[in-house]
């Protein structure tokens, strides 16, 4: 339990982060098993300056678990900027192997809220 609790320390000292960057979480899902996993769902609120991103992620500190969900929205970010796309939602799945998965949606689309909906659904079906 200790572990885990350090685990959602490390994302809870990570999330002021990723907000000032322009990302809030939408769910944080646990599932205990063997082995455990975790997802975080964040995805953009605006358009965060890409200046103000590079400043932050400079002064950024932390473990690896920060480093890579930092790294995570940063590369979101470019997508999202080089493409011309609307929202960005990332499923960060702390699991063996780890996984990344970036959605996004068009700007000229209406907000699809099927896109943030779990995809246990889709799983299942596959």
């Amino acid at each position: 339990m200790s572990e885990f609790n350090s685990f959602t320390q490390q994302i809870g000292d990570t999330l002021p982060i990723l907000e000032s960057m322009g990302r809030e979480v939408v769910t944080f899902k646990v599932i205990w098993g063997l082995p455990p996993k975790a997802r975080l769902r964040p995805r953009s609120t605006g358009n965060a300056d890409a200046s103000k991103i590079n400043a932050i992620t400079a002064k950024a500190t932390g473990g690896a678990l920060a480093s890579a969900l930092i790294a995570s929205a940063v590369t979101a970010k470019r997508v999202q900027s080089n493409m011309k796309l609307g929202t960005a939602i990332l499923d960060v799945d702390f699991a063996v192997p780890p996984r990344v998965q970036m959605k996004f949606v068009n700007f000229k689309a209406p907000e699809a809220d099927h896109l943030f909906r779990d995809d246990e659904l889709e799983v299942v079906c596959r």
